[in-house]
């Protein structure tokens, strides 16, 4: 949403090494688990502040070496509307699905989808419109989406203002809609917002309020960093703060934690927003498993900043990473549905292309491409790549469709099923594929129990059965429902629930 001080913002964006969906082997290989190696469940564990166990290598932190080689793209627009466009929110699903900021008639939130973040893209749509309702916090403005999607279902966080309010008090809320489909979508919160500016507008430069929202989701919480021009440890001149909430409740209404002086603590009104995280408007945070670090991405005036934050997001010494191209608003970082870093074979590189809007006013602006790969030197052995690849699909030569799920390899006779459940598909070698230990196959037709009030689900080879949400993935393995008792359904152990992606 426009700055009524007219402060320019900027866009930013992590790209892929992703490929298309192929077709996969019939034979099921049954390699056992390989140790110490990705995705093992003997290699090291890292905790929540980077320290290891005795059995893995010392993976603490103080600083990194960060450089950014093979930069791509240029201040072309691969998206021309001859509108203001800005503010992506971007993810890698099998295809580009980008949501943004465009001018409608107000700010409205558009969508659309691409093969390439160089297009062409689908003709956009609005998604979320003002609601048009006099009292509503988002009657005449949408904008500045940051979408998510967990176990399913689909989270757009957005900024909300109202040009019917009186003057005094007309600033922007954050509020946050859910959806199936990411398309069709439903406000949440009873259409309240579910953040507001920590004090009032009168008397400050910068009037914006709370929004410009941005969400990650780590080991079962959801991180909220937000924009509060009002906030009480921001840039008091400017309004300049990027605050962070985290909560396992996505609407942020129980169980809210803040990132205070002290770290994390429970939400407490006396310390809201007395710690910024980092100077700046407009940024777009992401978790990034290889180095279990959060990023920021920031704009720097003629350049984009990625800044990397350890898992108690303080500063990593050394952890700002640059992109070349010019910036006009909203960093955007392009990742997996639940904004984590696009998946990399090299343990040692976060892959990083951008999306900003460009033009000589907010009434012309497009969205550019920049990019490039971040190679760090983080200790190798430290990366976890079951978490890496968490949710997507790899694909090596003569071996079967593998989706990696809690860091095990789900095998699958026939693609369709695989399709259903993945993010993405990445091109491996076989000594990487063999690196994640096995642990399950689903053959055309496996079996799928139902039983009353239980989720349906797949009874595949390691004897386990499998919950899953959505009756698409029967259909596409040719499997069909058999009825049981509650009882007998209980009596087996429980794999993954397997959630359907689209």
């Amino acid at each position: 949403m426009r700055f009524r001080t007219g402060i320019s913002l900027a866009t930013l964006v992590l790209g892929s090494t992703a490929t298309a969906f192929v077709g996969c082997s019939s034979d099921e290989d049954t390699h056992a688990p390989v140790t110490g190696d990705a995705g093992s469940d003997d290699a090291h564990s890292t905790s929540v502040d980077g320290s290891t166990s005795d059995a893995g290598p010392d993976c603490t932190y103080s600083k990194l070496t960060l450089k950014t080689v093979s930069t791509r793209g240029s201040d072309t627009a691969v998206l021309k509307r001859n509108a203001y466009d800005y503010t992506p929110s971007i993810m890698h699903d099998g295809r580009y699905r980008m949501y943004w900021c465009g001018g409608v008639a107000g700010d409205h939130i558009l969508y659309s989808t691409a093969a390439s973040l160089d297009g062409p893209w689908d003709t956009p749509k609005s998604v979320l419109t003002p609601t048009g309702v006099p009292g509503t916090f988002d009657r005449t403005h949408t904008c500045d989406p940051s979408v998510i999607r967990v176990d399913g279902t689909y989270y757009l966080y957005y900024g909300g203002l109202d040009e019917g309010e009186a003057k005094s008090t007309q600033t922007t809320r954050l509020g946050v809609a859910t959806s199936k489909d990411g398309i069709s979508w439903t406000r949440s919160n009873g259409g309240a917002p579910i953040v507001v500016p920590v004090r009032g507008i009168s008397g400050l430069v910068n009037q914006y309020g709370a929004g410009q929202p941005s969400v990650t989701y780590v080991d079962g919480k959801f991180y909220l960093m937000f924009t509060d021009t009002t906030g009480l440890g921001g840039n008091q001149g400017n309004g300049a703060g990027q605050y962070v909430l985290r909560s396992s409740d996505p609407i942020f209404q129980k169980d809210v934690e803040e990132l205070t002086k002290e770290g994390f603590t429970p939400y407490d009104a006396k310390t809201h927003t007395v710690r910024s995280l980092t100077e700046a408007f407009s940024a777009d945070l992401q978790f990034v498993d290889s180095l279990d670090a959060f990023v920021v991405a920031v704009n720097a005036g003629t350049e984009l900043h990625l800044r990397f934050f350890d898992r108690k997001m303080n500063p990593i010494e050394g952890g700002t990473a640059t992109i070349p191209g010019s910036n006009a608003e909203g960093p955007g970082i392009v990742g997996r549905p639940d904004r984590h870093a696009i998946p990399s074979t090299d343990p040692q590189k976060v892959v990083a292309d951008l999306l900003h809007a460009i033009g000589p006013s907010i009434a012309t602006w497009d969205l550019a491409h920049h990019g490039g790969d971040v190679s760090t030197d983080r200790n190798p052995a430290c990366v976890d790549f079951g978490k890496v690849f968490e949710g997507s699909l790899i694909v090596a030569p003569e071996k079967p469709l593998t989706l990696i799920r809690d860091g095990k390899r789900l095998q699958f006779a026939s693609a369709a099923p695989a399709q259903v459940l993945a993010r993405a598909s990445y091109d491996v070698s076989a000594a990487f594929f063999e690196s994640f230990p096995y642990g399950a196959s689903m053959s055309t037709g496996a079996n799928v129990l139902s039983a009353p009030d239980r989720p349906g689900g797949f009874l595949l080879d390691d004897g386990k059965l499998y919950p899953f949400d959505c009756l698409e993935l029967v259909t596409a393995n040719g499997s069909s429902l058999t009825t049981v008792t509650a009882a007998e359904w209980d009596s087996y152990p429980r794999g993954s629930t397997l959630h359907c992606a689209r």
